[in-house]
């Protein structure tokens, strides 16, 4: 069947996304992390929430969380757009906090 470009370039980026939080996050956590990052982001690795200060798939307040991100190495906020990097800072917020970040357990 026919599938549109639009729709294609999208199932491919979601698969990327798929990959790089499974590259990240341990498989105990999985399915847990892949729906939190589509409850924030609708798996968007792109998105931006709370008036601009919150990035990519895990919506990741950059302001908030300025300190642990300057002590893993990234120093502005469009860095959290690579899901790899969204990714890993979310998983250390993660393991220093659970799921209290983003409210509860998705």
């Amino acid at each position: 069947p026919w599938v549109a470009p639009a729709a294609q370039a999208n199932q491919a980026g979601q698969s990327q996304v798929l990959t790089a939080i499974r590259q990240v996050w341990p498989a105990a956590h999985h399915e847990s992390a892949i729906r939190l990052a589509r409850l924030e982001s609708g798996l968007s690795p792109t998105a931006r929430g709370c008036a601009g200060a919150c990035i990519g798939l895990f919506q990741i307040h950059y302001t908030a969380n300025r300190r642990l991100m300057t002590a893993m190495g990234i120093h502005t906020p469009d860095q959290l757009l690579d899901p790899i990097v969204n990714s890993t800072v979310a998983y250390r917020m993660f393991r220093e906090s659970g799921w209290r970040p983003w409210g509860d357990q998705p």
